[in-house]
């Protein structure tokens, strides 16, 4: 194979990292270097011997920038093809020569865009022309040019130079990651002028890259794999400080904990048990240790094998407790080195602190087929003076946390779901059934196995009743009021059987249904 020789050169960066040396080495095997603006002066400062592009071109920079790389100079020599002879007579008859390498990287747009203290002038100020020009014009011409357009890219492109083994599979590689880049640079663009939507966007313009393969996805026999916005290629949404891989399940129950432990509005400790993304348990304590023996008091069968969150750090203490189950992921903002070296002996159990940021998204999304379902992610705070008595029997204070309680675990848990709540956190849970009754009786006999008595207790719905046949199993076992959104054809029906038993009912007037 004919080694790919580099003559000339262009480089012109934003992004000056790494320039430096990438630049020494091509002039001590004298490539010829072309230059502009703030890039050429680098070089120049350094003792690089470069050229500048308007010296090439006769034409001077203008406009502040704005134009000095657009220039038939510049083009006829990226895009000529080295193997057509018809390109070179052109480049003779205009008195141009070609280009072997291209540098060059783009303004700054995104991150000026979201900085969120930026003028719309200053933004669009951020929108290269001539970057983009250059870099899709030399990816076109890979056969002829090779492109680097990430500072990243400088020591293996290095190495390769100096083995000489630039081939034309790494060029094709370079000419994709080019389009990859301007794609994803160009929708950021389409986002500004779009402006900013309180609805649904138009057009869905997000673009991921592949983070990681896991090791298999929801069951063994398909593959998954984790994706990270091209925004934020290095991001993960938990770091993780021991313990094995995460799985896609992993993902899914943790993100899922996450929520249930750092949503809810309280001064005191928040702890949750989940399994399969249900909450099987809800704790709220003065400690960590309170907090979380008393979410596991509510089902102590299923939290075996569980994700843990938790909305405070990891203490000793609470660690010694977590080594006495089996669990598979623990979600905390921090873990004090005393407890990292107590849970340090469960090598497979993964340590999580979760990235607010990343899982900060406004939409749920799911594939439909070769579509997407998008939602937007509801949101977790209520304002409570909207919610509205309805019956004779007036809660007093004491329910107030139980309500509060109550009303965010059954959010988080699969239709049709029922939430039994005192004032210390979830005493049984019903999720997943296809009657609201079936989901009452669950969560009563677990409230029951699980030693609570449920008299003074509350019920969430996370839907509104259908029929009074919940409000009539309620009243049997003594429980003192519900909250649900509200809305059936058959309010009255069971607001009167609420009165008849002499229980309360608030309305939320918002469903919190989770399929």
């Amino acid at each position: 194979m004919k080694p790919f020789k580099i003559d000339r050169a262009i480089i012109s960066v934003w992004d000056k990292s790494g320039v430096l040396p990438l630049a020494r080495k091509l002039a001590a095997n004298s490539v010829e270097i072309f230059s502009t603006g703030g890039t050429y002066r680098t070089l120049e400062e350094n003792g690089i011997v470069v050229h500048k592009i308007e010296d090439l071109t006769g034409f001077p920079e203008i406009m502040g920038g704005r134009v000095k790389t657009l220039h038939p100079l510049i083009f006829s020599g990226i895009l000529a093809d080295s193997n057509n002879s018809g390109h070179q007579e052109d480049l003779k008859k205009v008195g141009a020569s070609g280009f072997q390498l291209l540098v060059v990287n783009l303004y700054p747009f995104a991150e000026t865009f979201h900085a969120g203290n930026k003028t719309d002038s200053e933004i669009v100020e951020m929108i290269d022309i001539g970057g983009p020009g250059m870099l899709r014009a030399a990816s076109k011409n890979f056969n002829s040019v090779a492109v680097l357009s990430h500072p990243a890219q400088y020591d293996e492109f290095i190495h390769r130079f100096e083995s000489n083994t630039i081939d034309e599979d790494y060029r094709r590689s370079l000419a994709r990651d080019v389009f990859i880049q301007t794609c994803n640079y160009d929708s950021e663009i389409a986002k500004f002028f779009s402006g900013k939507s309180e609805s649904l966007p138009d057009l869905w313009l997000d673009h991921y890259r592949k983070s990681s393969e896991l090791r298999y996805g929801e069951n063994p026999d398909q593959k998954a794999a984790l994706y990270n916005p091209e925004s934020m290629p290095d991001s993960v949404p938990f770091t993780q400080l021991q313990g094995k891989e995460i799985s896609y399940n992993n993902y899914i129950d943790c993100i899922a904990a996450y929520r249930v432990a750092f949503e809810f509005r309280t001064d005191r400790v928040v702890c949750a048990n989940l399994k399969h993304t249900n909450p099987c348990g809800f704790g709220l304590g003065d400690t960590p240790l309170e907090a979380y023996r008393r979410a596991v008091k509510a089902d102590p069968v299923s939290y075996y094998g569980g994700i843990v969150g938790l909305n405070r750090p990891v203490d000793k203490t609470i660690a010694g407790e977590f080594t006495k189950s089996f669990l598979e992921c623990i979600i905390a903002p921090e873990f004090t080195p005393d407890a990292l070296e107590i849970l340090k002996n469960r090598k497979n159990l993964r340590l999580l602190i979760p990235d607010e940021d990343y899982l900060a998204f406004p939409y749920d999304v799911k594939a439909y087929g070769k579509g997407l379902l998008i939602q937007e992610y509801q949101s977790p705070d209520d304002n409570e003076d909207d919610w509205s008595l309805v019956t004779k029997v007036n809660p007093d204070e004491s329910f107030k946390e139980a309500l509060r309680i109550g009303w965010h675990v059954v959010k988080h848990v699969k239709s049709n779901a029922i939430v039994l709540a005192d004032q210390d956190g979830s005493i049984g849970v019903g999720a997943g059934q296809m009657s609201r009754v079936d989901s009452m009786k669950i969560a009563v006999r677990k409230a029951e196995e699980a030693g609570f008595k449920t008299s003074n207790t509350i019920i969430a719905s996370d839907a509104f009743f259908p029929f009074r046949d919940s409000v009539d199993l309620a009243a049997k076992y003594g429980i003192a009021g519900i909250i649900q959104p509200g809305g059936s054809i058959r309010d009255e029906e069971v607001i009167s059987a609420c009165n008849d038993y002499g229980m309360f009912m608030l309305f939320t007037h918002k469903r919190v249904f989770k399929h």
